[in-house]
């Protein structure tokens, strides 16, 4: 029994012991550290005078050219509200006193309720801010990431392969008809687990309320923001009658916080007509988020929000 024993120790003690170096060499690999979206939460700075949440929209922001300012763009993908909020909720003290915090109101987050993925959230978040935290996952994703993906063996010993992404400046009507019908049928679907209507509605006005009260308690300043859409996308959400209950959302937060300001580009003109300023017709491309964002900065400094 005794040799039987050490004949297993002797095939799988190398054999865990390899999986711990493969999984260190995975927490310390280019794409872990670097290429994640998340692993910019290790560089969060203090003092942050300008600053974002969102989704994918808040790539809109695009605050290099403005160096004057400590900023920080705390969007994820397809992140919502509530994350929104916890997310603030961690990060609140790395706020200077006034400091500009820019909410993104989108299309898909008004009425459904979605279930967030919460594993990403593991890497950088506190336990109090990832509602149901359980221990098996976070030993999972936080302390042993490498076994969390199917693909991340072939990320494993990934080095800086960053490539300059090319910003799509020029539309087929084929491929704007392709995505506007994309865009329209995933936002405004009747997925009976994701649209809840009045019910979503008031959740996702509960949310974003919840990031307003954190901003008046820590002496940040909120301001709501609705980036640019593509005309041709806008004109599909008239025709569902969307647009109602979009500006009953932003309306019912105005009354209720009389002082706040919202910027509202969705519709915009200048912005929704020039496709050039678009990778696809719901996000901008490098030029229009430059464009975007200094048309932001000048609306701040008109409302004596910045100096």
């Amino acid at each position: 029994m005794k040799r039987f024993l050490i004949k297993v120790l002797s095939v799988v003690l190398p054999f865990i012991i390899l999986l711990f170096v493969l999984n260190f060499i995975y927490k310390h690999s280019y794409y872990w550290t670097e290429e994640r979206e998340e692993s910019k939460f290790n560089n969060v700075p203090d003092n942050i005078q300008l600053a974002n949440l969102g989704s994918s929209h808040g790539d809109a922001f695009y605050y290099e050219p403005f160096e004057e300012y400590v900023s920080f763009n705390f969007n994820l993908q397809w992140q919502h509200h509530i994350f929104n909020y916890y997310i603030l909720k961690q990060y609140a003290d790395n706020f200077a006193p006034n400091a500009v915090l820019l909410i993104p109101i989108s299309y898909f987050n008004i009425t459904r309720i979605e279930k967030e993925n919460n594993f990403r959230y593991y890497t950088f978040l506190n336990r109090d801010n990832i509602p149901g935290w359980k221990f098996h996952e976070y030993l999972l994703y936080k302390c042993f990431p490498l076994f969390s993906k199917i693909d991340v063996w072939k990320k494993l010993l990934t080095m800086n392969t960053k490539m300059e992404i090319i910003p799509k400046t020029t539309h087929s009507s084929k491929e704007i008809t392709e995505l506007v019908d994309f865009y329209a049928n995933w936002w405004l679907g009747n997925d009976s687990n994701v649209e809840k209507g009045e019910e979503g509605f008031q959740y996702n006005i509960e949310a974003v309320s919840k990031i307003i009260d954190l901003c008046m308690e820590k002496d940040i300043v909120p301001v709501l923001v609705s980036t640019p859409i593509m005309d041709c996308l806008n004109e599909r959400f008239a025709k569902a009658d969307f647009f109602e209950t979009f500006y009953r959302f932003t309306d019912v937060l105005k009354q209720k916080y009389t002082d706040i300001i919202y910027l509202d580009y969705s519709d915009n003109i200048e912005y929704s007509t020039n496709y050039s300023l678009f990778n696809d017709p719901a996000h901008l491309n490098i030029y229009g988020e430059k464009k975007f964002t200094a048309q932001i900065m000048q609306d701040l400094k008109d409302a004596n929000l910045l100096q």
